[in-house]
C-alpha cells in the first residue's frame, strides 16, 4: 500500500477510509494486539494526533473495520439465500454454496483470524452472530435453538474457509462437500432430538422442573 504524503490534505471522509485500510493490512500482517496507533500512524507517514483524531484505539478501529466489512458481507450475501433452500439449515444444497461465497472472502476471512485476545474474540463472536443472525430461517420448522445451531454452522463455514485460504494445497470443493454432508447429519439429528424432547430449552443443563 502507498504511503501516504503527509503534506497533502485529504478529505475527512477519505483520510479515514485510508485509517481504515491501512490499519487492516498492519492487522492481518502483524497480529491485531502487536499494532498500536503509533504503527498506523507511522505507515500512513502522518502523525500519531491526526490518526487519534479520528478513532480513539486500535479496538475502535477494528469495530469500524468489522461494521464495514460486515455490511458489505451482508450486501454480497443476500443475493445467494434468496434462492437458497432455507426451510433448515441442514438442507441439502444451503452449505456448499455459502462455503463457496466464504472463501472468495479473503481479506474479511483474514481480519477476523488476525488477532487471539479475549476483546478481539469477543468482537470475532459477535461478527459471526450478526451472520448467523440474518440467515433467513423458517420460523415454522420444528424444533428450537436454531440460532444456537445457525452460529454453529457459521463458525464451522468461517473456520474451515480460513483454513483453506491459508493452505492452499487442501481440496475445497472436497472440503465443502464433506462439510455438507457432515453439517446436515448433525442439524437434522439435532432437530430430531427437539422434536422428542419437547419444549424444554435443550441447552439448559439444570434439572427440569419439579424433578431432582
Amino acid at each position: 500500500m502507498p504511503v501516504a504524503d503527509p503534506r497533502k490534505r485529504l478529505p475527512s471522509a477519505d483520510r479515514r477510509q485510508q485509517i481504515l485500510d491501512t490499519a487492516a493490512t498492519l492487522f492481518v500482517q502483524r497480529g491485531f494486539e502487536a499494532v498500536g496507533m503509533g504503527d498506523l500512524a507511522g505507515a500512513l507517514g502522518t502523525s500519531r494526533a491526526t490518526v487519534y483524531s479520528y478513532f480513539p484505539s486500535t479496538e475502535s478501529i477494528l469495530d469500524a473495520l468489522l461494521d464495514e466489512r460486515l455490511h458489505r458481507l451482508l450486501t454480497r450475501l443476500e443475493p445467494l439465500l434468496a434462492h437458497l433452500p432455507w426451510q433448515s439449515p441442514g438442507a441439502p444444497g444451503l452449505i456448499e454454496p455459502v462455503f463457496g461465497f466464504l472463501l472468495a472472502e479473503r481479506d474479511t476471512l483474514a481480519l477476523l483470524h488476525s488477532g487471539g485476545g479475549p476483546s478481539f474474540r469477543d468482537r470475532q463472536t459477535h461478527f459471526l452472530s450478526e451472520v448467523a443472525r440474518r440467515l433467513p430461517l423458517d420460523p415454522a420448522v420444528p424444533g428450537h435453538g436454531h440460532a444456537g445451531l445457525l452460529l454453529i454452522i457459521t463458525t464451522l463455514l468461517d473456520a474451515l474457509a480460513y483454513r483453506v485460504i491459508s493452505t492452499p494445497a487442501l481440496d475445497a470443493e472436497a472440503l465443502a462437500r464433506t462439510l455438507g454432508v457432515f453439517v446436515r447429519g448433525g442439524v437434522l439429528a439435532t432437530l430430531d432430538a427437539a422434536q422428542r424432547e419437547g419444549p424444554a430449552d435443550m441447552t439448559s443443563s439444570g434439572p427440569a422442573p419439579g424433578t431432582r
